[in-house]
């Protein structure tokens, strides 16, 4: 019996797939399906960005840009470099200092924790990509 137990726990340990998986915390990859990273983007959109931004072209009550047809006025790369680190284009980029300068409540966009991770980035961008 103890020779047939221990078999069969080194036969399940090899599997593929363990029976026991620990529980996965962590948020799921990001599939490079582009439905499942736009659908992505519209809620990291939803749960983060749309506190301070519109998804029309107006500007929030808090002085937020609308982004409604941000990628008419900047290009991906642009948006990509704001998104990770809006203090540190702004220091370089005159667009980028005009931009944050515009707020009449002098509130800058911070460097959100969110937007550290690039396939949050791509899919936030590509949900933008839709705001036409």
């Amino acid at each position: 019996m103890y020779v047939y137990a221990s078999s069969l726990l080194i036969a399940l340990s090899q599997t593929a797939t363990p029976l026991f998986a620990e529980e996965n915390t962590s948020e799921p990859p990001l599939k490079v399906v582009e439905e499942t990273s736009l659908e992505r983007g519209k809620e990291l959109f939803t749960n983060i960005c749309s506190h301070c931004h519109n998804i029309s072209y107006e500007y929030s009550t808090i002085g937020a840009s609308g982004l409604q047809g941000v990628l008419e006025r900047h290009d991906e790369t642009w948006i990509n470099t704001w998104l990770t680190s809006p203090e540190a284009l702004a220091k370089t980029d005159v667009a980028a200092q005009n931009l944050a300068e515009s707020n009449p409540f002098g509130l800058t966009m911070p460097t959100l924790p969110a937007m550290q991770d690039e396939n949050n980035r791509r899919a936030v961008i590509e949900y933008l990509k839709t705001l036409k």
